[in-house]
């Protein structure tokens, strides 16, 4: 071995210009969220507040924003408006459809109340509210105020004619945005329900505002107006259909169930009405009481007011007063000493009939006897008299009389006969 040392490795640095592979991470990160922001920036949308009553179930991110059915945009955030009784809803609308961002824009919520006449609400009920957005005119905006259901009527539809109807009883569960429909087609939606109270006369009632498309009204044979005013055309055709019977009611589709809603149609024996303009201008449709669940319990209820005034309790009292009476009558020892009395005599009367009855017999033979010896009495004499008999004054007067007599006498034996029991009862007038 010689003394020589092995020889040492050394470790050479190389400077480079990429960072290495630790920064691929970070950096694909940074692309990607750069990518995201231009494409925002190219495709972003709008942001625009829509102010409701409650949130009624909204969520950020979940509750989807639709224009005829398709979404365009979602809800960013929900938060209480400033003044406390309202919720501020942040609606981020696609780029594509800024355009209908308008102050006539209308927002409202389908699937915030359950309407069984709308399936489409019922999936709010495990999936929550989807707000619906309607295109209006005017200016841009970003500010809107939203409802919880359908508004009224929407600006596309065009020219309205406006109504009121008062119904008899509670009309509060009537909203606005309820349809209005003739014979099962809609024609126009209720617009304004309030209570109103006449100082002057005392009054309460429900007017109830409803406006009526012309186009859906299915007019024929008239031009539509040049000024676009339909109010005398469609004035007139309800003054003809309401002197035919046409009424307005109340009721529900499903029945007890669904919401409320108006129907104009024609009512069998209604009385005599015409379309009257009310206080404010405005022409009144006259209406009949629904036929719901609320006006039969309504009625029932008038009918058992009705039976409750019946002086029920006065007349059993009578009733009970007058039983005591009969009973306290029948059991007097006055009642019982007169019946018994009568018993005696009526027993005594047939005790008598049975006596006397064995003896008419006899009695009639007898009578008839003695009648018929006055007979041929009064012939001898006549045959013995002869011609000398007109020279007797009185004896020919005799003989009648003597006739007479047997005539009276055959008469009683044929009544006993007839009548025994005459010679108790005596002699009651024969009919003829």
């Amino acid at each position: 071995m010689n003394g020589a040392r092995p020889r040492r490795t050394q470790a050479e640095v190389r400077r480079t210009a990429w960072p290495g592979w630790i920064w691929a991470v970070p950096l694909a990160a940074f692309g990607v969220g750069g990518w995201l922001g231009v494409r925002a920036l190219v495709h972003g949308g709008e942001t625009v507040t829509v102010v409701f009553n409650d949130a009624y179930g909204m969520k950020p991110d979940d509750t989807s924003v639709t224009l005829r059915g398709v979404k365009v945009g979602a809800v960013s955030d929900v938060a209480l408006a400033p003044d406390g009784r309202h919720v501020e809803a942040k609606l981020k609308i696609d780029r594509a459809e800024k355009q209908y961002l308008r102050s006539g824009t209308r927002f409202f919520l389908r699937g915030a109340q359950v309407d069984f006449s709308d399936p489409s609400s019922m999936k709010a009920m495990l999936s929550g509210p989807e707000i619906v957005m309607e295109p209006g005119p005017g200016q841009p905006a970003v500010h809107f105020d939203g409802a919880d259901r359908r508004p009224a009527l929407a600006p596309a539809h065009g020219p309205v004619v406006n109504y009121i109807v008062r119904f008899e009883g509670a009309a509060g569960e009537l909203k606005d945005g309820a349809d209005v429909e003739l014979r099962g087609f809609h024609v126009g939606t209720v617009t304004s329900v309030r209570l109103n109270y006449d100082s002057a006369t005392g009054a309460l009632s429900t007017p109830v505002q409803i406006s009526l498309d012309p186009s859906q009204l299915g007019i024929v044979g008239a031009a539509p107006p040049a000024n676009g005013d339909w109010r005398p055309l469609v004035d007139s055709m309800l003054k003809r259909l309401v002197a035919e019977g046409l009424r307005a009611r109340l009721s529900q589709d499903p029945p007890l169930v669904g919401p409320r809603k108006v129907n104009l149609d024609f009512v069998t024996g209604a009385s005599r009405a015409t379309l009257a303009a009310a206080q404010n201008g405005v022409p009144e449709i006259p209406s009949v009481a629904s036929a719901d669940i609320d006006a039969i319990t309504a009625r029932a209820n008038e009918i058992i007011k009705k039976i409750d005034d019946l002086p029920i309790k006065e007349t059993g009292d009578e009733v009970r007063s007058i039983a005591a009476r009969i009973n306290a009558l029948s059991s007097s020892p006055q009642i019982r000493d007169s019946l018994m009395h009568i018993d005696r005599s009526v027993a005594q009367i047939d005790r008598t009939l049975q006596q006397v009855s064995p003896q008419i017999g006899p009695l009639v033979a007898q009578l008839r006897e003695t009648a018929n010896a006055a007979d041929r009495t009064v012939a001898a004499a006549n045959r013995t008299l002869g011609a000398d008999a007109s020279s007797q004054n009185d004896l020919p007067a005799a003989l009648h009389q003597l006739t007479d007599t047997a005539r009276s006498v055959r008469a009683l034996a044929d009544y006993l006969d007839r009548h025994p029991e005459a010679l108790v009862r005596g002699r009651r007038e024969e009919s003829p």
